[in-house]
């Protein structure tokens, strides 16, 4: 098997069966060429809440014939992600969570970890999982793409902060950590990821001009200085792909880097755009 190619068996169902106290939340936006694949894949959990914010493709009309979902609806436009899944986190009452985007699945090995963890009553009141990604069509080995969210939790008890652009949710109680992975097929095309840092950028504009921590780094707007922004970008390029290897994932690998590094350059130049805008 190719690294470029995730596990056959990961990306289908994992077997029949119910999970009656798991609830699966997701934001939707015109995702209807991978729902299929995405429902498969969830075919053991009982419950899944749909929020969907302006799908025009047929996507909503789909789901709302799919028994198991549960549909509502977001303000239509370019609302936080974070912000839309509080919309489904909000019609959740018991049970557990689990918030996945429709680019992403659940390994076997997680979906046994959560089947064991949910019906032993853990101390804990959520956990953290691991991801592994795959961008261009390719496994991120290398360039610090190894992270983890927290991504399951009991109903209840987790909530994303309002106005807070790529952020985790934060759980009340304590938070433990699983080993099986979800699979994130991020940016199949160098034109998807225009399209969302596109998006993402213009979302965190208003933060940073604010003097909040926010965008990709979580932290506040740099100074007024184009030999900084050029710092911060060329710092963010040789930590992914010299300190962090990224070299070893190839032409993608350093595409992937380029580009995150530009995204953080944008990222300045909008806010920059923003405040300009507004003392007019």
């Amino acid at each position: 098997m190719s690294s470029t190619e995730a596990p056959a068996e990961n990306l289908h169902g994992l077997g029949k069966g119910t999970c009656p106290n798991l609830t699966v939340v997701a934001a939707m936006l015109n995702e209807r060429g991978q729902l299929e694949s995405w429902l498969e894949n969830l075919s053991w959990v009982d419950h899944i809440v749909i929020v969907d914010h302006g799908s025009s493709d047929g996507s909503l009309e789909f789901m709302k014939k799919q028994p198991q979902c549960q549909c509502v609806s977001a303000t239509k436009g370019e609302g936080l992600i974070e912000d839309i899944r509080s919309h489904g986190l909000a019609v959740v009452e018991d049970g557990w969570v689990l918030v996945l985007d429709m680019d992403e699945r659940v390994t076997q090995e997680l979906r046994e970890e959560i089947e064991s963890a949910i019906t032993s009553n853990p101390e804990e009141d959520g956990f953290r999982i691991p991801f592994r990604h795959y961008v261009f069509g390719r496994w991120m080995k290398h360039g610090g793409w190894d992270d983890e969210h927290l991504r399951l939790f009991r109903a209840g008890k987790g909530h994303y902060t309002p106005g807070k652009i790529h952020a985790d949710a934060n759980v009340e109680g304590l938070v433990g950590q699983l080993k099986g992975q979800i699979l994130h097929f991020a940016h199949p095309t160098i034109h998807d990821f225009l399209m969302r840092m596109n998006r993402y950028t213009t979302q965190s504009a208003e933060t940073l001009a604010s003097g909040k921590p926010g965008g990709l780094r979580k932290r506040v707007r740099l100074p007024e200085s184009r030999w900084r922004w050029f710092q911060a970008s060329a710092s963010f390029f040789w930590t992914r792909y010299i300190k962090h290897r990224g070299f070893r994932d190839g032409m993608a690998g350093f595409i992937i880097a380029f580009m995150l590094a530009a995204y953080l350059f944008v990222e300045q130049a909008k806010a920059w755009e923003y405040i300009r805008e507004k003392q007019t």
